[in-house]
Order: structure tokens, then sequence, then C-alpha cells
């Protein structure tokens, strides 16, 4: 926690700008820029732009708030909490993570509502883990293939006995978290420790197979109301196709939520020019295309190699579709 405290103290000195991305209540964020006013440990004061926010601003005592910063040393991001109630500018956060170098595939990062099952393997041995890991990427497989006439009964019988284990999963309990292309936060019950590692399984809508990893803690802090603890993953062990489709997953939700939300926004900022609120609304999707589009080039060479379709360009065809629509 020391050391933390003094990349605090570092980069959050009184006056850098930081940008900020407010969570709205229907997913997503809406960027929002603000000066530090103070900092006392991991208590930060934050004086933000404007008076209001948007309507679906969601500031909720507890929520977690994104928090990027530039240096000479380059882009930096770090999480936060919400420690008090908006008011007069004002944003009271808690530092709740280190100060990191940001990572281009973090910026597609949704709060999200899905199916997801996470469990503690037996023994904390990563060797171990990885071979399990390994074992249930080839039972997702093997349970997608067709039956081959020529094959013995027990794999027919095996094939649908996993078949019915996928199924299970897929009708694990929908939670909330906020995941990415790195990593996943969540609350859970427990108080697990920074290193252990966990076994992930994650349902994307409209999918077939259940997205299989392993995340290793990062970070514990227990909730405002002592229900639980908010705990950030990171992924240790996942497939780079599945890193594929999880981020086309999260990009598209943010593709399909710019559109929805430009007409808010144009609202929102009724006392900047309009010209320059379409700019800077221009530039965003087209920052956000542009990501897109080299995803989804990165995913269909990883998915040609393995001979599979190409799933994920369906999703991206159809996100950018109707992004288009809705700017008509």
């Amino acid at each position: 926690m020391s050391g933390d405290l003094a990349q605090y103290a570092k980069h959050f000195q009184e006056g850098t700008r930081v940008r900020v991305g407010v969570p709205l209540a229907g997913g997503g964020s809406f960027q929002e820029w603000g000066v530090v006013g103070s900092l006392e440990r991991d208590l930060l004061e934050l004086d933000l732009s404007r008076d209001f926010l948007p309507q679906q601003a969601s500031l909720r005592l507890g929520g977690i708030i994104d928090l990027g910063l530039l240096d000479p040393e380059g882009a930096r991001h770090c999480r936060a909490m919400v420690a008090g109630e908006f008011e007069n500018h004002r944003l009271l956060l808690r530092l709740i993570e280190s100060v990191t170098v940001f990572e281009p595939r973090e910026f597609f990062r949704q709060d999200v509502y899905l199916p997801l099952d996470y469990r503690l393997p037996p023994r904390q041995i990563g060797e171990e883990i990885r071979e399990r890991w390994r074992q249930r990427l080839w039972a997702r497989e093997f349970a997608a293939q067709s039956r081959d006439p020529e094959e013995a009964g027990e794999l027919d019988a095996l094939r649908e006995e996993i078949r019915g284990s996928l199924e299970g999963k897929k009708a694990a309990p929908p939670a909330a978290a906020n995941i990415s292309g790195g990593g996943v936060r969540l609350n859970i019950c427990e108080r697990l420790r920074p290193g252990m590692l966990i076994e992930l399984s994650i349902q994307l809508p409209d999918s077939q197979r259940v997205l299989e990893m392993v995340g290793e803690v990062v970070q514990v802090r227990a909730l405002p109301d002592r229900t639980g603890y908010s705990t950030a993953l990171r992924y240790r062990f996942i497939d780079e196709a599945d890193r594929d489709r999880l981020i086309g997953y999260i990009s598209a939700r943010q593709l399909s939520q710019l559109a929805q939300q430009a007409p808010r926004w144009q609202g929102a900022q009724r006392s900047e020019p309009a010209a320059g609120s379409r700019r800077l609304r221009l530039a965003v999707g087209v920052a956000i295309l542009a990501a897109l589009v080299g995803f989804q080039l990165r995913a269909i060479v990883v998915k040609r190699e393995r001979g599979e379709k190409h799933e994920i360009a369906r999703i991206f065809e159809k996100a950018i579709a109707d992004y288009l629509r809705e700017r008509r």
C-alpha cells in the first residue's frame, strides 16, 4: 500500500488534469475531465469541468470509476471508488489500484451483467491449474464436434456428458462485473489473497461458446456496506481467440451505446459550440471504429489459422451497421 501512496502523490498532484470515466446507468461511460483539488493518502478530490452530468450518469456511493492521466512518461490508468456525493463540481474518490501504464486493450472495458461462474482450484499450483484450463478448452472443442459414425459409443457418451456440463455453465446466474481485454473486476463474498488463481467461465450473449480462462487476483477491497469484496483479476491463462471474442463483444456494446448516447451528449453540452460538439463525437466515433477494425482483422487471422468461421466479423458488421443507421 505504501508503494501505491507514493504513486498517488507523484501522479495526482494539485492542479493535475484527469480524465474521468463516469458510469452510465444503461452501461458504458461518459468521458469527463477534472482537476485535482486535493489528495490525502488515497482520498482524492476532483473538481469536474461541468456543473451537471448527463441524466444517465451513475455516481452511486461505492461505484467504480476509471481515471486517466497523461504525463511525460506516457498515458496512465487508475481506478477509484466513489466516496462522496457529487456537488458543486466536486467529486470525492478513493483510489483503489496502482497507477499503471495505459494499455489499448484496457480501453475496451465494459460494465456487464452476464452468466459468470468462478471457482477456486483444488490446489494453488500454477502448472496444475494451467493443465486443468487446457483440458476445459479441449472439452469445449470436443463437445462442439459432430458425432463421427465410426467412433466408439463411449466417446459419444463422453461428448454428451461434456455438453451437459457446458449447458450448466451457460445457465449460471448472471453477475455484475466490469470486464476488459486484460481482466475483470467483480464483487464476491469471500476475501481472496492477491496472487491466487481463480477459474472463470463467462457466457456471452448470442454465443454458443463458454469462454474459459484463469484469472490472478491482483487487488481486493472491502465493499463500503461490508457485504463482500471488490476483487480485481487479470487474465493469467486465456486463449487469444477468446480474448478477441471478449473484446469484440465489449467494443460492439460501446459502439452501440455511442450511437444511442449521441443525442444525450448534445443535450448535456448545449452551452458548447455545436460544431465543436459534433467534431468531438465524430472523433470519438472514428477512433472506436478504427480500433474495432484493427481487432476484427486480428481476430479473423486467428480464426482463419484455426479453421473457424468468422463469427466475430458478423458481430462487428452488425454493430457498425447499427451505429451508421443511428447516425443518419
